[in-house]
């Protein structure tokens, strides 16, 4: 009996020795947290005149009186509205914008996409929704490089598809977890795709800046 003892005893020891040395060996992949940060701010200027008076009678005598005061007001206000993506190290995401673009501005994607040959003429767009393809990993530094490709996805009478607009890609370096600006001139988040494919012709006092973090996880 105590022959037998003494076997299970080092069977179970020699299992317990093996088991850690299995698990070191194997790593979970790491995840990187890609955000798209808009900050909007918008100045509204309140000018106006505001006047005053009265007229007082005394005894035959009329005396008025009166007086005009100017106001001028400017209010500022911000908005911060973000919308994020997880990406596998090394792999791809897709980071959705919007589902569907105003009909006023089918038009511009539709002839960027005309002119790049993505398109045949008789197709014409119904609806357009507009993302980013998100290809993240992380650098030896600790630093995340990062690829950001406009994509559109739409709807026509012909067929639906998907435009990936790879000339028009941006890549840059991001620290992890410290933000990075991607431009400004643009006050809606349906228009970040227009605003990286280098839709510049806007004038409002509505503008936000774009950034982008990635954090790994």
């Amino acid at each position: 009996m105590r022959t037998k003892l003494f076997v299970i005893t080092w069977l179970i020891g020699a299992c317990l020795s093996v088991s850690p040395a299995s698990d070191t060996g194997a790593q979970s992949p790491r995840h990187i947290k890609v955000v798209l940060h808009s900050q909007q701010t918008e100045s509204v200027n309140q000018d106006g005149v505001r006047g005053s008076g009265s007229v007082v009678i005394r005894r035959g005598t009329v005396s008025p009186s009166g007086r005009v005061i100017a106001s001028d007001r400017q209010t500022t206000v911000q908005r911060t509205s973000g919308i994020f993506t997880l990406v596998l190290d090394g792999g791809e995401s897709i980071l959705t914008v919007a589902t569907r673009v105003p009909q006023s501005q089918l038009s511009y994607f539709y002839n960027y996409a005309l002119g790049g040959g993505y398109v045949e003429r008789r197709i014409v767009f119904n609806d357009v929704g507009t993302s980013l393809k998100v290809h993240a990993a992380t650098m030896p530094d600790g630093q995340i490089r990062l690829r950001l490709t406009p994509r559109i996805s739409y709807f026509s009478i012909e067929r639906p598809g998907a435009i990936d607009f790879t000339e028009a890609a941006t890549e840059l370096i991001v620290p992890n977890g410290q933000l990075v600006s991607l431009g400004g001139s643009t006050s809606s988040m349906h228009e970040v795709t227009r605003q990286i494919l280098g839709y510049q012709n806007r004038s409002s006092r509505d503008e936000s800046q774009l950034q982008v973090s990635a954090t790994i996880q």
